[in-house]
């Protein structure tokens, strides 16, 4: 069955080289019409006999496809183009991922003469409205992950010093000199840091993922390809609803983002001021001392 007449798939299909798993296949993935999906697993590259073997032609051939269809393909953060299977990229070894578990490789294929069609008369029934309305979408969605990401940099900072602040001890003199109303607020202070610090290193960890989803990187693509140059493609009436949940996603994210930022740099302030408390009493003595030595 070629390529266009596959119904998409339901979940992975295993592909097994001499009894043993090294990849699995996955067609038409997320309602994409045109992309074959292939997960290899990273030991795959391991299994004596495979790696020299393991090309995008041999497991094109390998789910009984034709590479002479292939439009482009991605493997990593690398495109190819396909070039009617005269690309020696398609027959060269694959190189193996260096830290991840898997690798996604993306197979595009040509549109069918049918989707050309489709495509050809949706053009003209896509408004110039509708155009402009996923773009002020779009544009809008990147400003609000633009300001995560000046609030994840601003958290960044602040988290270096909550760390710094939980590692702090009192010198022997902010110990003796301070009383002990002032070291005890310092104390609090210092335990409060530590209840903020995982809040701050979870935001920085969310704000830095959220870019990285399978959602975000599809609309991504939709963008490059077709809704900046204006290229129909196939379920736009579905574009404007995942980016509206994209961006709500996002909101919520800015706001626990922002009280979160607000709670940390609040207790830093707090821990900073009882230190400042501490250390003025300690100069305060030393001074003490020192003109009481020199009245002798």
């Amino acid at each position: 069955m070629n390529f266009y007449q596959h119904p998409p798939s339901k979940e992975w299909a295993t592909l097994k080289f001499k009894g043993e798993t090294f990849a699995e296949v996955w067609f038409k993935p997320d309602g994409e019409p045109l992309i074959l999906r292939f997960r290899i697993l990273q030991n795959s590259f391991q299994i004596p006999g495979l790696s020299q073997h393991l090309t995008v032609e041999n497991l094109l051939k390998g789910v009984g496809q034709a590479i002479e269809d292939v439009e482009t393909w991605r493997y990593g953060d690398v495109s190819y183009d396909g070039m009617s299977g005269s690309n020696s990229e398609l027959k060269a070894p694959l190189v193996p991922p260096v830290e991840e578990v898997s690798l996604h490789l993306d197979v595009i294929f040509k549109p069918s003469p049918q989707l050309v069609a489709v495509q050809e008369n949706t053009y003209s029934e896509v408004s110039p409205a509708t155009w402009q309305n996923l773009e002020v979408r779009w544009n809008t969605l990147l400003g609000a992950e633009a300001s995560i990401e000046t609030l994840r940099l601003m958290m960044e900072g602040l988290r270096g010093e909550l760390e710094a602040a939980t590692n702090r001890s009192l010198t022997t003199d902010e110990k003796v000199h301070g009383p002990n109303a002032d070291v005890a607020q310092w104390n609090k202070a210092k335990n409060r840091v530590r209840y903020a610090l995982p809040k701050a290193r979870e935001f920085v960890h969310r704000a830095t993922w959220t870019m990285g989803t399978p959602e975000r990187k599809k609309l991504d693509e939709l963008f490059k390809n077709h809704i900046h140059p204006r290229i129909p493609f196939p379920n736009m009436d579905k574009v404007p609803d995942e980016l509206d949940n994209l961006l709500k996603d996002r909101q919520i994210l800015s706001a626990q983002g922002t009280a979160a930022y607000q709670e940390c740099k609040g207790c830093h302030a707090d821990f900073q001021s009882a230190l400042r408390t501490l250390q003025s009493n300690a100069n305060k003595k030393r001074v003490a001392n020192r003109a009481k030595g020199k009245s002798f």
